[in-house]
């Protein structure tokens, strides 16, 4: 499986999926003009890890802004971890947030796909690389 690795930058977030580790992080701010295009190698990756997942699956959100293109990706991404999750397989999502609106937004998702979240409240500073 191959490892996706994207650097943030102004506009797109630190991405890292590594089965091999464990670590799978969406990270900073995820300004994409075109959701689909940007995070469709992570649905895909997902596709392809929902074959053959760890024992444990902590998926890791740490985000400090985004819009409604990455929105409604990173819902996509949630159906997916429930389908993992519905087939018996241990899945927890990990939110950070750094202020009341990311938080209500985590909590919307969480009632939207229905697996567990764990919110973690974060320091500005930690957020982003």
């Amino acid at each position: 499986m191959k490892l996706i690795k994207i650097t943030h930058s102004d506009i797109y977030p630190t991405i890292i999926m590594d089965k091999e580790n464990g670590i799978f992080e969406i990270k900073g701010v995820s300004l994409p003009l075109n959701g689909k295009d940007f995070y469709q190698p992570v649905l895909d990756f997902l596709d392809e890890y929902s074959q053959d997942p760890n024992k444990i699956t902590l998926f890791v959100f740490n985000l400090k802004y985004f819009n409604i293109s990455s929105s409604k990706m990173f819902l996509f991404m949630l159906y997916k971890l429930k389908e993992l999750f519905d087939s018996g397989k241990a899945v927890v999502v990990i939110w950070s947030f750094d202020d009341d609106d990311i938080r209500e937004a985590g909590e919307d998702f969480q009632h939207m796909v229905d697996i567990p979240f764990q919110f973690k409240e974060v320091f500005e500073g930690n957020l982003v690389e």
